[in-house]
């Protein structure tokens, strides 16, 4: 079984990428992907590199900071918000004054209501290319310790979030993939970034991610740690 990287187009065949070039003048008129759905010949490339992912396995990226032996030794784990501060309460509350931790509890019931919970808990997010670390959508989640279940209310609290920024370490985590066990909020996702990734390459000027609720296994886990 193949493994396809979607952010560089290894491990997607030859032969479709050769296709590819076919519209090479089209990708470099067009800033917007979109803007080529109706060219069949395209639109039927897409379908059809999707459905070769499906039977493959994808690598997906999670950026993270958090401790490299403790990723080694579990993998990445689908686990409650709850169960996450809970946990980090435990491992690292010594870190903070009685005061603070009165303050990230508290700010923490109030932020994560019903609506974050269902949105966020049990699911582990990915991203299939590294643009992210490009455009410094990544930069928070490098930065922080914990993922945004840990820092996303807290990480602007006076004493806290600099607390939080020394935690760990920033860390890529290079994950093989099942793209069948995936939500993705596209039809036809795999295909789609793969020939939205070639367009970029052609224009750069050109402008996904998803979920799952599947732990990662530590062997299927690539950790690259990120150079500040």
């Amino acid at each position: 079984m193949t493994v396809i990287d979607l952010d560089s187009l290894n491990g997607i065949p030859s032969e479709f990428l050769e296709r590819l070039q076919n519209f090479d003048s089209e990708f470099q008129n067009n800033r917007f992907l979109e803007n080529l759905f109706s060219n069949s010949d395209i639109s039927n490339l897409i379908e059809e590199i999707n459905n070769y992912c499906l039977k493959n396995q994808i690598f997906g990226y999670h950026y993270t900071r958090a401790i490299p032996n403790e990723i080694q030794m579990k993998g990445l784990t689908c686990r409650k918000g709850d169960d996450i501060r809970n946990s980090f309460l435990t491992n690292f509350g010594h870190n903070f004054t009685q005061e603070e931790l009165a303050e990230i509890k508290k700010t923490w019931f109030n932020h994560f209501d019903a609506q974050q919970k269902k949105s966020r808990d049990s699911r582990l997010f990915f991203n299939f290319t590294t643009i992210a670390l490009k455009e410094l959508g990544a930069e928070p989640l490098l930065s922080n310790f914990g993922g945004e279940q840990i820092y996303m209310p807290i990480q602007e609290l006076k004493g806290i979030g600099a607390k939080i920024k020394s935690l760990g370490k920033p860390l890529i985590l290079k994950c093989k993939l099942d793209p069948n066990k995936i939500e993705t909020f596209y039809e036809l996702p795999w295909g789609r970034i793969a020939v939205s990734k070639y367009h970029c390459k052609i224009n750069p000027k050109a402008n996904q991610d998803g979920y799952q609720f599947i732990d990662v296994k530590p062997e299927n886990i690539e950790i690259i740690e990120y150079l500040e």
